[in-house]
C-alpha cells in the first residue's frame, strides 16, 4: 500500500526550506544507526517519550488503519507483545491516519491492542522513515527495529522488503534482540 504524505503543506515546505537552506540531500543511514528521540502522543491522549523506553528491544511500526496489511498485523503484533513484553519488548504503533484518533480509537478497540499506538507526525517519518521532498511516501507497513543500546538494526518496507509482512521473521529478529545483553 502506498503511504501517500497526509502532512500539511506548511510541514512539506518547511522540509524543503531545511533541505535547501542545508544544501545537502537529507540521507538516512540505513543501519546500524542511533535511534532518534521523540515525543508522540496516543490516540487515547497520553505522551510516549523514547527516553523512557531506553534498555528496551523496541519495535516501531508505521500503519494506516485502512491498510489490509497492516490491518492482518496489528493481532499478530499484540501477540507478539503479549509473549515477549516482560523479556522487554516494546512495541509502539505509529498511525500515519489523516482522522488521526478518530480513525485510530476503534482500530485499538477492534483489535485489542494494549501497546502503545501513537499519532504520528512529520518528525517521526523523517527521522525513522527517511522521507524528504524527492521521497515524500512510503508504503506500509513499514518496521523499524531498535536494540537495547538505542541503535536502529533494520528497517523493512511492504512492497521492498518481505520481511515487514513475515511474522515468523519478526518474532525471530526480537528473540534475537531479546537475547543480546541489556547496556
Amino acid at each position: 500500500m502506498s503511504f501517500l504524505g497526509k502532512f500539511t503543506l506548511s510541514g512539506l515546505v518547511l522540509l524543503t526550506a531545511v533541505v535547501c537552506a542545508s544544501a545537502q540531500t537529507i540521507k538516512i543511514p540505513l543501519f546500524p544507526s542511533p535511534a532518534p528521540s521523540f515525543v508522540l502522543p496516543t490516540w487515547d491522549g497520553q505522551v510516549i517519550k523514547y527516553s523512557s523506553l531506553k534498555g528496551q528491544v523496541i519495535l516501531l511500526e508505521f500503519f494506516q488503519t485502512w491498510c489490509p496489511d497492516c490491518q492482518k498485523a496489528a493481532p499478530r503484533m499484540e501477540s507478539l507483545y503479549q509473549k515477549y513484553k516482560d523479556q522487554g519488548l516494546t512495541i509502539v504503533g505509529i498511525s500515519h491516519d489523516s482522522d488521526q484518533a478518530k480513525a485510530v480509537g476503534p482500530f485499538v478497540k477492534k483489535y485489542g491492542l494494549t501497546f502503545p499506538v501513537c499519532l504520528g507526525d512529520l518528525s517521526i517519518a523523517i527521522n525513522y522513515v527517511g522521507i524528504t521532498p524527492q521521497k515524500p511516501s512510503f508504503r506500509i507497513p513499514y518496521l523499524v527495529f531498535v536494540d537495547r543500546k538505542g541503535t536502529i538494526v533494520g528497517r523493512y518496507e511492504e512492497g521492498t522488503h518481505r520481511e515487514a509482512t513475515d511474522p515468523v521473521f519478526i518474532e525471530e529478529e526480537i528473540k534475537r534482540l531479546l537475547r543480546e545483553a541489556r547496556p
